[in-house]
């Protein structure tokens, strides 16, 4: 696992760090170890002139096969020495660890508590100075931390062991905030508290009734051929589609009367076979219960598929449910469709079946074979609230604290995204969105936020293709109606809005977002520069104004809010705000060009400054190397300005040449220049007078 940066945060430096990232995702989504199965271990300081250290893992008892992560250090039964408590990703999920070493009463422990006023009252940051005699190291330290680790917090008891030798001269402990405070009178083999303010320690007497741990083995449970998952409440299925490969699928619609029962199966797979085999001699049994299956198969998807002898097997076997080849578009959307319940990238095998409701909900899957008996016991899951599908994941009673979680259908949209399948996602979440909108709950605040949740993350996969652009607005619209103070949403149809030029309907997004989130400056920057482009002027000039107070230096604010003042026809406040957003940015070729246009070509000579106007048009010309035909006319327009018709002729020709068809109006407004020019009269901008 590569290092957290921590000085340099360059896009380069954290690279690493995010692919070991991804990486480890990867690797805990597909089940593997964090640790490589490598077992835990215990390292002896052996001492000596060199550290040293040995390994004594076998012998402590802590080489655990565990996918070990925290670890936190106490004395829990309060004889002197450290007992270890460990966490795991595996089971089990934690450990004790008691030191049975026989208590020598060589050891000292401290509890301190802080004044609250200069220390906090943990005493966090603490640092205790033990001074020893009779010793080589007369001196130990220890630090309150707090956390040590990977998610652990270790006791705040400060625990010094001590050799026979060694006697306590005092205790000396720095007080984060505060001054450090000496402690003498300190016994050994025995818990002492140390107050912040309090000259004398104070000895503290364990409790008296402890309730003692005896060890366990752990026992496993074993390992059994299927797994039975009941899915949340609130996972429609996605599309179930039949066909061979290279045909055209058929979209097979479940029943709305009855729950589905969907199985994928091999006749490869024994398993698969058994388990039919088993349903066929309880097809009464099925069909009284008022359930219908369908089985797909995949035999078609390997090499050696053959439609024939898949009909033979079905035969042998004494099958007559519907049976149809599962589409490769399906098989993937089964296979997103687990990997999203269980949040495990595990491809998906066969057999595996799922209990789809009435309503078109997945109520559960199996993955395995699975009983006639599982299967009749759990079809009332169907109709059931969520509270009944909740309780029916546990083999044992208690008592919830919170509600039933809910499924949550874009994270089967992002696992078929992930997956490339943009067209997938798009067609399940408009499922989604048909199916929530004709809910009942629909009309509750959550209900509300979920389905507009969907319509907003269906809307945003539309927008990105072209030809779906008015269906992208529809959702995002719907989306704005069911959560109208959410900012993403806005956003995202005000964007949409103003790349399909529809400025007047975007602008109300924008504002809209603005109110919902004031301290975005530059949302405010955006909407002045809707209200320039629409010709509201004032209105732009009251949004930019305040950006340029609150900063200065804002070049790309200053150029904007100088384009209001065109707008507004004052001149002298555009070109005092042109020059101050080139000092501030001087890489903004288009306040450049602003102000060489208004210096070159006002009427009012008393606002034009022929010689700075020439000197911009040519730095412009220069920097994109004569190719903006914009920076040419104004070059021509500078030129003539000064009295250099013919060069200004020979300037405005070449703007019409890269111009070339692409602009006629353009070529047309340099033509009527170039007439001026050849009479020996400068441009001037007539629209300003």
């Amino acid at each position: 696992m590569s290092q957290s940066p921590v000085e340099d945060l360059s896009e380069t430096a954290s690279l690493k760090y995010k692919q070991g990232w991804r990486a480890l995702n990867r690797l805990l989504h597909e089940d593997r170890s964090f640790s490589g199965h490598e077992r835990n271990c215990a390292f002896l300081n052996i001492g000596g002139d060199t550290p040293r250290f040995a390994d004594v893992s076998a012998v402590t008892g802590f080489d655990f096969a565990d996918d070990g992560r925290g670890l936190a250090t106490v004395d829990w039964d309060f004889d002197g020495d450290l007992d270890i408590w460990t966490t795991n990703r595996t089971a089990p999920r934690v450990r004790f660890l008691r030191n049975n070493t026989t208590p020598s009463g060589r050891f000292v422990a401290f509890k301190l508590t802080g004044d609250g006023v200069s220390c906090n009252r943990d005493a966090i940051g603490a640092r205790l100075e033990l001074s020893l005699s009779g010793t080589d190291s007369p001196l130990r330290i220890r630090t309150l931390h707090g956390g040590e680790g990977f998610l652990s917090q270790s006791s705040n008891w400060l625990h010094f062991g001590l050799k026979e030798s060694e006697t306590i001269e005092k205790a000396i402990v720095r007080w984060p905030g505060g001054k450090p405070q000496e402690f003498t009178g300190i016994a050994t083999g025995q818990f002492h508290k140390l107050t912040q303010g309090q000259a004398a320690p104070i000895p503290f007497n364990p409790p008296p009734r402890r309730i003692p741990l005896s060890p366990s083995e752990q026992a496993p449970d074993p390992p059994v051929e299927t797994a039975r998952i009941i899915v949340p409440a609130g996972l429609p299925m996605a599309e179930i589609t039949t066909g061979m490969p290279g045909e055209n699928t058929e979209s097979h619609p479940l029943s709305t009367r009855k729950p589905t029962l969907i199985n994928l199966w091999a006749s490869t797979c024994a398993s698969c076979l058994a388990e039919l085999g088993e349903w066929s001699a309880h097809r009464e049994a099925f069909a009284r219960a008022g359930v219908e299956i369908l089985t797909l198969s995949t035999d078609h998807l390997s090499e050696n598929g053959n439609p024939a002898k898949t009909r033979a097997v079905l035969a042998r076997i004494g099958s007559s449910f519907l049976d149809k080849p599962v589409s490769e578009d399906c098989l993937q959307s089964l296979d997103d469709l687990q990997r999203s319940v269980l949040d495990r990238w595990i491809p998906l095998s066969v057999p595996v079946t799922f209990l789809v409701s009435p309503k078109g909900e997945v109520v559960s899957l199996y993955k395995g074979p699975v009983s006639t008996e599982q299967l009749l016991r759990d079809l009332p899951l169907a109709t059931a609230s969520p509270e009944e599908r909740r309780d029916a994941t546990l083999s044992f009673p208690g008592r919830w604290f919170a509600p039933p979680a809910s499924a949550d259908p874009k994270r089967l949209a992002s696992m078929m995204l992930d997956h490339n399948r943009l067209e997938a996602a798009i067609s399940y979440l408009s499922r989604c969105i048909d199916y929530f909108g004709n809910l009942e709950t629909t009309a509750t605040p959550e209900g509300k936020r979920r389905l507009g949740d969907l319509c907003y993350m269906a809307g945003i996969l539309a927008s990105t293709d072209p030809a779906a652009g008015e269906r992208a607005l529809q959702l995002l619209t719907r989306a704005r109606h069911l959560i109208p103070h959410d900012l993403r949403i806005r956003l995202e149809l005000g964007r949409l809005y103003l790349d399909r030029g529809r400025l007047s309907e975007a602008l109300p997004e924008f504002i809209a977002a603005s109110r919902i989130n004031p301290s975005d400056l530059g949302l405010r920057h955006d909407i002045g520069v809707l209200h320039l482009r629409t010709g509201e002027f004032a209105t732009a000039r009251e949004y930019l104004a305040p950006l340029v107070e609150a900063d200065p230096g804002n070049g790309l604010a200053r150029y904007e809010l100088a384009n209001t003042e065109v707008g507004l026809r004052h001149f002298e406040a555009a070109i005092d705000g042109y020059r101050k957003a080139l000092t501030a940015a001087p890489k903004l070729l288009d306040a450049a060009y602003s102000l060489a246009w208004i210096l070159s070509s006002h009427p009012d000579e008393n606002l034009r400054s022929p010689e700075e106007a020439l000197a911009l048009a040519s730095q412009l010309c220069k920097m994109t190397r004569e190719g903006d035909p914009r920076y040419l006319d104004c070059l021509s327009v500078a030129l003539a300005n000064m009295g250099n018709f013919d060069e200004a002729i020979h300037t405005a020709t070449k703007a019409m040449t890269v111009y070339g068809a692409t602009d006629e109006q353009a070529s047309q407004r340099i033509k009527a220049r170039i007439e001026l020019y050849k009479a020996g009269t400068p441009y001037r901008e007539t629209a300003w007078q």
